[in-house]
């Protein structure tokens, strides 16, 4: 299935950093349960953000401020913008999607502070993924000087507490890793190699392609959208053995439920409202193996902006094949 697809393929680069790292870190922060409070969770409470999608919305910044994308240069980049610019990253001024559902002019004037905007956008059934108050309801009650203050605190907070002093390496191999795929094959191939299984389908809208790996095991693919940027923020993950991608296939096949998904999948029945009713769980309970499948190379996750699809990938079984082999032998060996 193609969806959406310019028949052009837009340049791709990689743009890595522990300012990234940080924003997507806080998403799944304040997603998490705390079990103590501390500085972090206190500066999380104040933004009010329980689903964490503000804080994907702000990738945009580091990309604007440059490199190096280090937190230090994020923390000033927040700290030191007009106050009601930072809203309007905030409120998705700059992301095509955002912009078409909930209109620029009420994004705009909520960004300023004007209640009845404010007020439209949190009641859009589907602004923000459909989480518009439970991740900006606390936010766009304050001014925007006020909203500036409470989201530099909890950059400065998860910087502290959040990122690992092995970050920045890990950052830069996985850097290296893309920068390196990207010079030896084609853009979305790379795409499809380092964000493990997802087939970006390029859209209109999209002039550029900027890989952003992250260390944040919740939030293994995240798709944003930055002026007529595409960003694809993913999982950075060393590349695996021959055991540990086997274990992975065989996580992926252990359960009932997920080999009834492989053979949906198999058949043509790949969207997330499909599959939910062609096996009864829940929306919730079926993303987890997907995710699995996904993970392990049986299945890629196509799409864009305006639609995904699973779909299965032809080359999964010889791929099977040759980890096994390459573990257990051959009889000609």
């Amino acid at each position: 299935m193609v969806i959406g697809h310019t028949g052009i393929t837009p340049p791709a680069e990689v743009a890595s950093g522990t300012g990234f790292a940080l924003l997507v870190a806080l998403a799944g922060a304040s997603r998490s349960d705390r079990d103590e409070p501390d500085a972090l969770g206190a500066a999380l409470a104040d933004v009010g953000d329980s689903e964490g999608e503000s804080w994907l919305n702000l990738l945009g910044v580091p990309l604007d401020a440059g490199a190096p994308f280090i937190a230090e240069r994020l923390v000033e980049a927040v700290a030191s913008m007009d106050a009601v610019e930072l809203r309007r990253h905030l409120l998705g001024r700059y992301a095509w999607s955002w912009c078409t559902l909930a209109g620029i002019d009420d994004i705009e004037s909520a960004a300023r502070g004007d209640a009845a905007a404010v007020a439209r956008l949190l009641s859009q059934p589907r602004y923000y993924g459909g989480h518009a108050r439970a991740s900006l309801g606390v936010l766009l009650a304050l001014d925007p000087a006020e909203t500036q203050e409470r989201i530099t605190a909890a950059l400065v907070a998860g910087a502290r507490s959040l990122l690992d002093p092995s970050a920045a390496s890990e950052l830069e191999a996985a850097r290296e890793r893309a920068a390196s795929a990207l010079d030896t094959q084609p853009a979305l191939a790379t795409v499809e190699l380092v964000a493990s299984g997802y087939r970006y389908v390029p859209e209109p809208e999209a002039e550029r392609v900027v890989l952003i790996p992250h260390l944040e095991p919740t939030a293994p693919l995240v798709l944003a959208q930055h002026r007529s940027s595409r960003l694809i923020a993913y999982l950075a993950a060393p590349d695996r053995s021959s055991e540990d991608r086997l274990v992975a296939l065989g996580r992926a096949l252990a359960d009932p439920k997920r080999v009834e998904i492989l053979a949906l999948v198999g058949r043509g029945v790949g969207r997330a409202a499909e599959l939910v009713d062609a096996t009864g769980l829940t929306r919730s309970t079926v993303h987890h193996p997907r995710a699995q499948l996904r993970d392990s190379g049986l299945v890629a996750l196509e799409g864009n902006a305006r639609a995904y699809t699973y779909v299965p990938r032809s080359a999964a079984a010889a791929e099977a094949a040759a980890l096994v082999a390459d573990i257990v032998g051959t009889e000609e060996e």
